[in-house]
């Protein structure tokens, strides 16, 4: 068992919502979220619809686990 002391102040609140950005790459555009990069995409139009759709999906699930 580990002992510890538990304090009654609180931690600031961390934003830790994903943005999902267009990324020139050599062989197209690419949508990169944390680090990680899609294949690109031929059209930057391509890449940020997909982005678009992805922000809006991350976006709906973050606001549906606050709500619980």
């Amino acid at each position: 068992m580990m002992q510890g002391y538990c304090s009654d102040r609180h931690s600031p609140a961390v934003d830790h919502r994903r943005r999902y950005t267009v990324v020139p790459r050599a062989d197209g555009w690419s949508v990169a979220v944390n680090g990680a990069l899609t294949l690109p995409f031929p059209k930057k139009s391509s890449a940020q619809r997909i982005a678009a759709t992805l922000q809006r999906q991350a976006d709906a699930l973050a606001g549906s686990r606050r709500k619980r």
